[in-house]
């Protein structure tokens, strides 16, 4: 599950970081494609799958920050 739980979080950064509306559009129909894989594959709810990596994504990015930067980022 950690390849696939890691795949999704870098999936969702990808759209939450687009330049653009379109460029949204289309990573974020990647991130929905491969959470309905992840969640078939694993026999699990789509949504409560999503609301998993959704609440998981902020704890990730401050473990995925470089040297020098708070750890407490995002946390106000």
């Amino acid at each position: 599950m950690k390849s696939d739980l890691e795949r999704l979080l870098k999936a969702m950064e990808d759209f939450r970081q687009a330049a653009n509306s379109q460029e949204d559009t289309r990573l974020r129909a990647i991130y929905l494609g491969e959470l309905e894989r992840v969640a078939a594959a694993r026999k699990l709810d789509k949504e409560t799958l999503d609301r998993v990596v959704t609440r998981y994504y902020p704890r990730w990015v401050r473990a995925n920050l470089p040297p020098g930067f708070p750890k407490n980022l995002g946390l106000d």
